[in-house]
């Protein structure tokens, strides 16, 4: 699996710290690369020779996925809206004037570029791409695994991850926006699970929900996603 600051709750600077079942050594160098690029992700690797309590560290940096933008709107004097998502997997709008303006591009959360009085023809423009697409549901995920961690956690975790965007700062439980019925995750997820495994899906598309312990980025995503 992958680590990101976030995982590690943003720790400031190097040190040993708890992470899951055992302890994480974040060293100098991850520190750094995490303040310059805080959406960096690295692969977990345990320590050897195993011990009661497990150690962890950081490996190799993780290249991101490459970042696709749709274009829904040209205006006639060459401006150019895009749709994409941010390092959380939140849409997002990138607005890039055209270059005699000398503009510098913005982006902007879909749910602010689509405020009641934004009615010009790339707000409709992007309103219309949002209609035709897929519906999505908003799907809660719950696990308990036989051990948490090793190969079928992370073939889990990457088949949870092809879903769609995702949330995961509880352990065991994941929130994912997906096209897919619970049904259909359920069925793609069986396959990958051991006797004793045990799995919950639920539709949670609108439901009310609190939270505490959450950190700022985990607080926002999640009302913008239920």
């Amino acid at each position: 699996m992958d680590v990101s600051w976030v995982d590690v709750k943003n720790v400031p600077e190097a040190g040993d710290y708890p992470f899951r079942d055992g302890m994480l050594t974040v060293t100098f160098a991850e520190i750094a690369i995490w303040k310059s690029h805080p959406e960096a992700r690295f692969e977990l690797m345990r320590k050897h020779p195993v011990q009661t309590v497990p150690q962890y560290v950081l490996g190799r940096q993780i290249d991101p996925a490459p970042v696709v933008e749709e274009r829904f709107y040209e205006s006639s004097n060459g401006d150019s809206w895009f749709l994409t998502r941010d390092p959380t997997g939140a849409q997002t709008v990138i607005h890039r004037p055209n270059s005699r303006s000398g503009g510098k591009s913005s982006q902007l959360a879909v749910r602010d570029f689509l405020t009641e009085s934004s009615n010009g023809p790339e707000h409709q423009a992007l309103r219309g791409l949002l209609e035709t697409g897929p519906r999505l549901s908003t799907i809660l995920i719950a696990h308990d695994l036989h051990p948490r961690h090793g190969p079928v956690s992370d073939a889990v975790t990457n088949a949870i991850q092809s879903l769609g965007i995702w949330w995961h700062h509880l352990e065991t439980i994941w929130i994912v926006q997906s096209a897919m019925a619970p049904a259909d995750i359920r069925d793609l997820l069986k396959p990958l699970l051991g006797l004793e495994d045990q799995l919950l899906v639920i539709d949670i598309s609108g439901d009310k929900a609190e939270w505490s312990g959450v950190n700022a980025i985990g607080s926002t995503w999640l009302p913008e996603h239920i």
